[in-house]
């Protein structure tokens, strides 16, 4: 069966992270995989080791051209955002015929879009190819563009999309919003490799926030309240991991210094794996305003971690007997959680034991088995 992925780019973030789950796990007798990626190289991590998939003949990856038009600035911010909007349209429409080209020659049985690749569904509404689009995020925010948008009611009118949203919780909030049926969508857990993660023996009590640095991850918030809880207890020996990089990084780093707290705060930059900083850390704390299913929460689950998260989206079905969830923004709450856990060590064992036999339904063999099931279901109807 011939499958053809599309999305942005494999970039670091949890799509991408899923796309490159399934190249590598899928079974490679049964399956045919191609990854196009609309916007081109970013020279990352994960774009690397998907290369090193296709040297070894396990899937094909095709990287559009960008449009000279989407490297065009201006400078004045009001006109820049219109001016931006409507070159970033132009380039799309520019970008859909070499879109649909590599599509056509990939010979899909089925098309599954991640992001913008939804983009992909005006060749597969054409050619009548059923398409899968993973939802990652709330859907409030999911094809926002009016060119995403048109195809996508357009597929969902024709009956020729499933969507898949990557938790329980987001499954309900897409079917309200898209106001769909139980054949339009379904949900499949996000998976990691639940062994890779362990704990090491450390003396300072640590807490760890791992994930992309933006203004959505929200760790400022974690800055403010780890501030106030350090400067409430001096006498106690406190770390704080922030692990990742991002839009925010600079601007994190230095409001950790005006807080007082820099020479507390680890600011690591991008790592392949945050499993070593897990390793030596003691609660994960989640502060992001919205999130489908997160994978950084997961990887602290399965190092035994329990949980201070946000009431943000999917991550509810995570955080329940292993965690604590606060209201989003809400630096009170979280500061609460933080003590409440730091001084109730059985609370903290109890949590992370809770963490670990969560875990295990969320593997990347859970995951890729219900991927595959979903291509058999949809290619034989």
């Amino acid at each position: 069966m011939n499958i053809t992925i599309t999305i942005d780019e494999l970039e670091i973030g949890g799509a991408q992270r899923i796309v490159c789950e399934l190249a590598k796990y899928l079974d490679k007798k049964k399956y045919k995989l191609t990854i196009i990626c609309i916007d081109g190289k970013v020279d990352s991590f994960l774009e690397r080791e998907m290369l090193n998939e296709q040297k070894l003949g396990n899937l094909n990856i095709v990287f559009l051209k960008k449009s000279i038009l989407s490297y065009i600035n201006t400078p004045s911010k009001s006109l820049n955002r219109i001016i931006k909007r409507l070159l970033r349209f132009i380039s799309e429409l520019l970008m859909l015929p070499s879109l649909c080209k590599e599509i056509k020659k990939s010979n899909p049985d089925i098309v599954h879009a991640h992001q913008r690749g939804i983009l992909a569904g005006y060749w597969t509404l054409f050619n009548k190819i059923p398409m899968i689009a993973t939802v990652h995020t709330a859907p409030s925010v999911t094809f926002f563009r009016e060119y995403e948008k048109i195809i996508f009611y357009l597929l969902v009118k024709y009956k020729r999309i499933v969507l898949v949203a990557i938790s329980a919780y987001n499954l309900e909030l897409i079917k309200n919003y898209w106001h769909l049926n139980e054949d339009s969508a379904c949900f499949i857990n996000n998976g990691i490799n639940t062994n890779d993660f362990f704990q090491n023996p450390h003396e300072t009590f640590t807490f760890i926030n791992a994930s992309r640095q933006d203004k959505n991850k929200n760790q400022s918030l974690i800055l403010r309240a780890f501030s106030r809880f350090y400067f409430e207890n001096t006498s106690c020996s406190l770390k704080l991991f922030l692990v990742g990089a991002g839009d925010t990084h600079e601007a994190l780093k230095k409001e950790a210094d005006k807080l007082g707290i820099g020479k507390l705060v680890e600011f690591t930059g991008y790592v392949k794996s945050p499993k070593d900083y897990l390793a030596l850390s003691d609660v994960y704390i989640s502060s992001s305003h919205r999130e489908g299913l997160s994978l950084s929460v997961l990887e602290a689950m399965a190092a035994g971690l329990p949980i201070i998260a946000t009431d943000a989206g999917g991550v509810r079905d995570l955080a329940r007997e292993n965690g604590i969830l606060i209201a989003d923004n809400d630096e009170e709450g979280l500061l609460a959680a933080m003590k409440k856990l730091m001084y109730n060590r059985e609370l903290r064992h109890t949590m992370g034991q809770k963490s670990l036999e969560m875990v295990k339904a969320y593997s990347i063999a859970e995951m890729t088995n219900k991927y595959a099931a979903l291509y058999e279901k949809i290619a034989g109807q």
